[in-house]
């Protein structure tokens, strides 16, 4: 046995295969550790990614929300004004209606006024018209007796 070359072919492989264990082994675990190692470092850089993504969503978000709240703001400001704006034309418009409606009633009793006034200036000149159509018909006689009525009528009266 000791002189079969397939014997020592058997001991000279076992022998290389004890002696490589180890460093196989090494090797081995050394590459698997890296990777794990590799891995790790993966995941931790996807987890920091992953983090850093949430928080820039949440701070988008607030923005939104702040965005929001200012947008809402505005909306209410400019409804507000919108509606001091109104009232303010609708009191001016009141306001100058108010004063035509006053002046128009002014002018109606001006109108009236006027309108009264030459009434009583025809009515007087027609009235004058016919009295002096009353006297120049009268005879001298007649107009003496009128006249001393009249002015006995008017002392009368003091």
């Amino acid at each position: 046995m000791f002189e079969d070359p397939k014997f020592w072919l058997l001991i000279s492989f076992i022998t290389f295969c004890i002696l490589m264990y180890k460093p196989f082994k090494s090797m081995m675990i050394g590459g698997l550790d890296a990777k794990i190692e590799e891995i790790k470092n993966n995941i931790n850089s996807s987890m920091k990614s992953f983090s850093d993504a949430e928080e820039k969503l949440n701070e988008a978000q607030k923005k939104t929300s702040d965005l929001d709240n200012r947008i809402e703001e505005l909306l209410t400001n400019a409804k507000s004004q919108a509606e001091s704006v109104s009232k303010g034309i609708v009191d001016k418009t009141t306001q100058a209606i108010s004063s035509k409606e006053k002046n128009s009633l002014e002018r109606i009793k001006q109108i009236e006024l006027s309108a009264i006034q030459s009434i009583k200036n025809q009515a007087s000149n027609e009235l004058n018209s016919l009295i002096t159509k009353y006297l120049t018909s009268l005879s001298d006689e007649e107009k003496n007796k009128v006249l001393t009525k009249n002015i006995s009528e008017f002392k009368s009266l003091n």
